[in-house]
């Protein structure tokens, strides 16, 4: 889109139903998040750290979500005029702030979020495995949108951002560096997010 090229009518209507079907899944985590965040917020009266953190990061997925959504559903009168150049504007952005703040952010905070609500060692393992084993799959079997984003460095964000669920997970039970751990976490959703649009870092 981005070499000038004039777009068809079928190709207007395919990109049309395509963002309306990924804005109806972004809007679907959406309604996951407000679900979490809802059931979260009545069950504590004060905060701590380990607490307050998680909950930060799906209050932040459900703003990327909220706002990826917005971004792609503005995309339509874009595609309808035709201007590659503002389609693909749209589309990156949108997709960028929904696939990093949003669904990276969102499956690695379950595992936070559900040692927060239960101490049973059980269940923290297997939310713990469950996000892991998923976004390691889904991240190196190239089904993220990383390798399309950053096609030579894929793999290294991949297991970076692996790295920081693990991380994370450990920190928070053991109360070890888990806020700074947590920033340093969030700067590289951030980074990764921001350079995603840009072609030249690609």
């Amino acid at each position: 889109m981005g070499n000038g090229k004039i777009l068809t009518s079928e190709n207007k209507n395919f990109l049309i139903n395509q963002v309306q079907t990924d804005v109806s899944v972004i809007s679907f985590f959406s309604v996951i998040s407000v679900f979490f965040i809802g059931s979260l917020l009545p069950q504590f009266n004060s905060y701590d750290l380990s607490v307050k953190i998680p909950i930060s990061f799906l209050i932040i997925a459900l703003f990327a979500f909220l706002f990826s959504a917005l971004i792609l559903s503005n995309a339509s009168p874009k595609i309808n005029e035709g201007n590659p150049k503002k389609i693909e504007k749209y589309l990156a952005y949108g997709y960028s702030i929904s696939e990093y703040m949003g669904i990276f952010l969102f499956v690695l905070s379950v595992p936070l979020v559900v040692s927060v609500v239960t101490s049973d060692f059980y269940l923290r393992v297997i939310t713990f495995c469950a996000a892991i084993l998923g976004i390691s799959v889904y991240q190196l079997m190239g089904f993220s949108l990383l390798e399309t984003h950053f096609s030579k460095r894929y793999k290294l964000f991949s297991v970076i951002t692996i790295l920081f669920g693990i991380v994370l997970f450990i920190s928070q039970i053991y109360a070890f560096h888990f806020t700074v751990i947590s920033i340093v976490f969030l700067l590289f959703i951030l980074l990764i997010t921001a350079l995603a649009p840009v072609k030249n870092f690609q």
